[in-house]
């Protein structure tokens, strides 16, 4: 598609429209840039040539946004798409939840706006196999522990259901979590505001609008659950869990406050999203990969890119990355295994989740999954290296009744 990123705004307000080609002229050296005004015109446009992303009114005449996008996610599924939204779009908002990359509030922040792109672009650019960062793009949801998802339905259909009761069985689930994160950290329903933790997620969202998500609208699904001979969706389920709660008592340990202790446990059970989004879309492929990582093979990032060209690490971070979750999450995603590549120094939610994750090394169960050897070089250089024996004696055991659903 040529050095320069396209991209093709649609909104079918002239006004509206000329302000937005204003607030992006400055990018025009970066981006080459299309504006249209109706979902058929963003069509023919795409028709013509393809398009890195489209930025989308969703309440337009005619075609409206989520019918443009389905039909952009069908029809080119590599492309990102954002939507821009009104407030009184709130429940129609919900609709393309599974379409859109990014909400968008209306009227749109410009600076915003470029930030989401660019960073989105920059996401992208570290998956090297374009049929898997295609695939990312695609991916409206995850697929989440059967036990879990019947549990988080079952509460949406109880009128008793408390916004605490829905934030301890979300907030057990990597997809689930995502999903929440991917709606609450949008400029539409949150301004703003950076949120990393599914209970205060769920506040924003309010029960009322995640019960019609899920309910109404699929936004959970246990479809696309996988099992393996070296693991199940279970087993990597349990070894999230446990590497979120180490890192969240690592981050106490450390004085951290509440609020961001509660990120980095957000960060260490959403790390290895990646292995979730190649191990259920790529299954006969994974299964090799696991055929290679086994015991005295190779290791598991290792596997991934010389049977994919892709790590469960950029994956993970791109996905992330695209659903606009905070950037510590997606520095987590993509750097546990080699925190000396985060772009922030010292003590973070990245290095907090290495951490953990190679405390869990020597565990049959997390072998696959963890951090064989740590960073000790760049601990050192962190000040940090004399602190992991004293985490390995305090942390407590892996979090209790985590069993009890499988």
């Amino acid at each position: 598609m040529g050095r320069r990123k396209r991209i093709l705004f649609v909104e079918d307000d002239p006004i509206l429209l000329g302000r937005l080609r204003e607030a992006m002229a400055d990018m025009s050296e970066t981006w080459a840039m299309t504006f249209v005004g109706s979902g058929e015109a963003a069509l023919q446009a795409l028709g013509k040539s393809p398009f890195h992303a489209v930025v989308a009114d969703l309440g337009m005449p005619g075609m409206n946004g989520a019918q443009l996008l389905e039909k952009v996610m069908a029809r080119h599924p590599g492309t990102l798409r954002f939507v821009l939204s009104g407030r009184d779009d709130r429940h129609q908002a919900v609709e393309v939840v599974d379409r859109a990359h990014q909400f968008l509030g209306k009227p749109c922040d410009p600076a915003f706006l470029k930030s989401a792109l660019l960073r989105a672009f920059h996401l992208g650019s570290r998956v090297r196999n374009d049929h898997a960062k295609e695939l990312v793009a695609r991916i409206g949801r995850l697929p989440s522990v059967p036990a879990l998802f019947q549990e988080i339905t079952g509460l949406m259909g109880s009128e008793r259901a408390t916004l605490e009761d829905l934030a301890a069985a979300i907030g057990k689930d990597m997809a689930m979590t995502a999903m929440v994160l991917k709606l609450s950290n949008s400029a539409f329903f949150s301004p703003r505001q950076t949120v990393s933790a599914p209970a205060e997620a769920i506040s924003i969202l309010g029960i009322d609008l995640l019960r019609s998500l899920v309910l109404a609208h699929g936004l959970f699904s246990q479809a696309g659950a996988f099992r393996f001979s070296q693991f199940s969706l279970a087993h990597l389920w349990r070894h999230s869990l446990a590497v979120a709660s180490a890192t969240q008592q690592i981050a106490e340990m450390r004085g951290l406050g509440r609020s961001a202790s509660a990120d980095h446990f957000t960060a260490g059970l959403l790390h290895d999203i990646g292995i979730l989004v190649l191990a259920s879309r790529f299954p006969d492929e994974y299964a090799r990969v696991l055929d290679l990582a086994r015991p005295g093979g190779a290791d598991l990032e290792t596997a991934e890119f010389h049977v994919l060209g892709a790590t469960h690490g950029e994956v993970g971070a791109y996905l992330l990355g695209l659903w606009g979750l905070p950037h510590a999450v997606i520095q987590a995603a993509a750097w546990h295994h080699q925190p000396a590549h985060q772009d922030t120094p010292g003590f973070t939610p990245a290095l907090g989740v290495h951490i953990a994750d190679s405390l869990h090394a020597g565990d049959p169960e997390h072998e696959l999954f963890s951090t064989a050897t740590l960073d000790e070089a760049y601990l050192r250089a962190q000040g940090l290296r004399d602190l992991v024996p004293k985490l390995s004696a305090a942390l407590e055991p892996d979090p209790s009744g985590m069993r009890d659903l499988f």
